[in-house]
């Protein structure tokens, strides 16, 4: 004789995990704030990992433009900077709207699009990037929904950044056109695109007065229309002159350059003690974090 006892199977709750319900950099660009991170040029999650668990970065952005990266390969990043407060941007490799539906669908929070001369570049951009009624975004991102919750076509719109580059003339004599298009969050610069469209030597905190000139004019249309405005910096000195110029969304570099200051800044100061030009002041604890 068999007697059948009801089993109670319990299965862990989908909705125990917060997601995130708004993009924080938008927020602190909303209050005013300078919100500064990071380029990815090697698209490598490892580095991903550290620098969105172990830095004080706001954002990273994955340079599609100039490097080996797909989105194959971009999505672990995504993993990898998962459960951080640490949103991931996606500067694509051009105003493309197949591009633009692709990396968002995946999960980025946002498109940093290059060379808009126009604002109807940017309205294009705009419209990719958001579903309807500002858009024609298709409907589609099962990843979204998995880490942004089951609301994600509802909050979609107000969470995704869209970054216009300025790396033209063209576009800075039209800078308030581009930047009274509804949607348009920031308006970067491109320093060494501009610099080369201009025919004047390129480098990063260029200094030849017909740039500066232009930059600061981007600066102060950003002032008029409540548009936050941005440009490469190389160095966390010049970082901080940006914010002071008025500059609110930037990066310092990229994840390639600061790993070869690191290292070419600890060779340094081994050689300078090794020279004796150096004052012992203990060991930086470290821990155990290699």
């Amino acid at each position: 004789m068999y007697i059948h006892r009801a089993i109670r199977v319990e299965f862990a709750s989908t909705t125990e995990k917060t997601a995130m319900e708004s993009n924080p950099v938008k927020e602190k660009l909303k209050r005013g704030e300078p919100s500064i991170g990071t380029w990815s040029t090697t698209g490598d999650p490892a580095a991903i990992e550290v620098m969105s668990h172990q830095t004080g970065l706001d954002w990273i952005n994955i340079d599609f433009e100039h490097n080996p990266i797909d989105v194959s390969t971009a999505v672990n990043c995504l993993r990898a900077a998962q459960d951080t407060n640490t949103p991931l941007f996606a500067r694509i490799p051009w105003n493309d709207k197949v591009w633009i539906k692709r990396v968002l669908d995946i999960g980025f929070m946002g498109i940093v699009v290059p060379d808009v001369k126009t604002p109807e570049e940017a309205e294009a951009a705009v419209q990719a990037a958001k579903y309807r009624p500002r858009g024609f975004r298709g409907i589609g991102s099962s990843r979204g929904q998995l880490i942004y919750g089951p609301d994600y076509y509802a909050k979609a719109n107000d969470m995704t950044l869209v970054v216009v580059m300025i790396e033209d003339p063209v576009a800075v004599d039209c800078i308030d056109d581009i930047m009274q298009v509804p949607g348009v969050d920031v308006c970067f610069i491109g320093p060494n695109d501009l610099a080369n469209m201009m025919d004047l030597p390129t480098g990063m905190d260029n200094q030849a007065p017909e740039h500066i000139e232009a930059v600061q004019k981007v600066v102060d249309a950003g002032k008029r229309n409540g548009v936050a405005t941005g440009i490469h910096t190389g160095s966390g000195e010049e970082a901080a002159r940006r914010i002071k110029q008025g500059m609110q969304w930037f990066p310092i570099g990229s994840d390639a350059r600061l790993l070869k200051m690191g290292i070419d800044g600890q060779l340094a100061a081994m050689e300078a003690g090794l020279a004796g030009e150096l004052v012992a002041e203990g060991a930086e604890s470290g821990g155990t974090f290699y």
